[in-house]
């Protein structure tokens, strides 16, 4: 009987030591810095599972940081996150991360920012002041959607509904309708 209470005693005691190496060693995991990118300014879903069918345990907004959790097995296109206000980590389509913060312009505004109004002209502005520099008439509200044209300074537009940062519009001389970035027209 001592001699399981002493073997018993020496596994306590060496199970206690170990703990801080298993601690250390998590939180030496290989992590990476990314950021939410997702179309059309919507949630990116965070579930349980590395699966559409996996419960959703939160919503993450386009330009939040998290931290990837590059040790955690994920089936292909998923990833495991923590952001920063949630206790606890999930997945995510890994598609909807991208390495650098998004810019202003680079964030997909959703389509229930935009307000319908009545039709306004406004008069396209060059990129920083440069009147050789035109700016993009977009298929979507991102910089890196496709380009419907390249507008130049004083090509008039009629506005049909303004977002936060980018505004619906109309191009008369295409007949196309697409967005503009707010800071590159004036009425």
């Amino acid at each position: 009987m001592k001699k399981l209470i002493a073997l018993l005693f020496v596994l306590m005691t060496v199970m206690s030591l170990m703990i801080p190496v298993f601690a250390s060693a998590e939180e030496t995991a290989p992590t990476k810095t990314m950021w939410v990118n997702c179309a059309n300014g919507k949630k990116l879903n965070v579930r349980s599972e590395a699966s559409t069918s996996g419960k959703l345990l939160y919503r993450l907004d386009c330009g939040i940081r998290v931290t990837v959790k590059e040790n955690v097995p994920a089936a292909k296109g998923w990833v495991y996150v923590t952001a920063q206000g949630h206790r606890d980590g999930g997945f995510v389509m890994s598609k909807f991360l991208v390495e650098g913060k998004p810019g202003k312009y680079e964030i997909t505004e959703r389509d229930d920012n935009f307000r319908t109004v009545q039709p306004y002209t406004v008069t396209a502005l060059a990129l920083n002041d440069r009147t050789n520099n035109s700016v993009g008439l977009r298929t979507a509200p991102n910089k890196t959607a496709k380009m419907v044209r390249r507008l130049s300074a004083g090509d008039r537009l009629e506005v049909i509904a303004v977002g936060k940062v980018w505004s619906k519009v109309f191009d008369p001389l295409t007949g196309k309708t697409g967005y503009m970035a707010n800071d590159y027209m004036a009425r």
